[in-house]
């Protein structure tokens, strides 16, 4: 039995999970114990969750079962680390949120921090270089936004486009349409964060999306692998954050 953690994300849509070096991603429970059960097994299993409450208990269930692991989930506190939580009701907080809050602060620590999460959802939150927290916006993600023109329209399709200059095609007009208000979401977080804060704004992109938003953002950002399981490692790391 090793004391090498498992960490875990549970994701609206992924499963994502980090083993000392070892890291994967599973779309079902079942996929996420083919992955995890070549792991060196430990006791301990530390999560972060925003699925469905009963993904959770099948992840609880499952480690018990296999391994005789109680499985722990962060919860959303006031302070962690040196960093400041002022967020109005921590209870409405998803707690992917505040994970990835302290994995950019363990990443670039003293800088103003857009942390975006470019997934289902387009998540926008912002760090100050001094480390408080000081909230963000929620917005759907390029998927969500393309599936909902699709069944909310008659004739616009749900297909992959291309982002350009001047699209001359429906699918490339959705696709460019969808991307530009999330980089306008971005574009606004940032120049607000700059003016409150005086100083240069580091912009970190994690999710499915990053890499196209990074691209587009032409240099101004950078994508990295996940901030969610940084931020849970920084935790344990530190001895440090509230789990139940």
């Amino acid at each position: 039995m090793s004391s090498v953690p498992l960490l875990l994300d549970l994701g609206n849509s992924r499963i994502k999970w980090r083993q000392a070096e070892q890291s994967g991603v599973a779309h079902s429970v079942a996929e996420l114990w083919q992955q995890c059960a070549q792991l060196v097994r430990t006791t301990k299993i530390i999560g972060c969750a925003v699925a469905n409450p009963a993904l959770q208990t099948q992840i609880e269930q499952l480690f018990a079962q296999h391994w005789q692991a109680h499985t722990q989930w962060l919860k959303v506190s006031r302070k962690a680390l040196d960093v400041r939580n002022h967020y109005q009701n921590i209870a409405e907080q998803g707690p992917d949120r505040w994970a990835a809050v302290l994995g950019a602060r363990q990443r670039f620590a003293k800088q103003n921090v857009l942390v975006i999460s470019a997934g289902t959802a387009l998540v926008i939150d912002s760090l100050s270089a001094e480390g408080d927290f000081l909230g963000g916006t929620i917005a759907p993600g390029l998927g969500l936004m393309k599936t909902v023109l699709h069944q909310a329209t008659a004739r616009l399709p749900l297909a992959q486009g291309q982002a350009l200059a001047f699209p001359q095609s429906t699918i490339d007009a959705i696709e460019t349409g969808c991307l530009r208000a999330m980089l306008g979401a971005i574009q606004i977080a940032e120049t607000a964060l700059q003016q409150q804060h005086q100083a240069a704004t580091q912009i970190v992109l994690f999710g499915g999306d990053a890499a196209i938003l990074a691209t587009l953002l032409n240099g101004k950002a950078i994508a990295v692998d996940n901030l969610v399981l940084d931020g849970l490692a920084a935790l344990l790391a530190a001895g440090d954050g509230e789990f139940c």
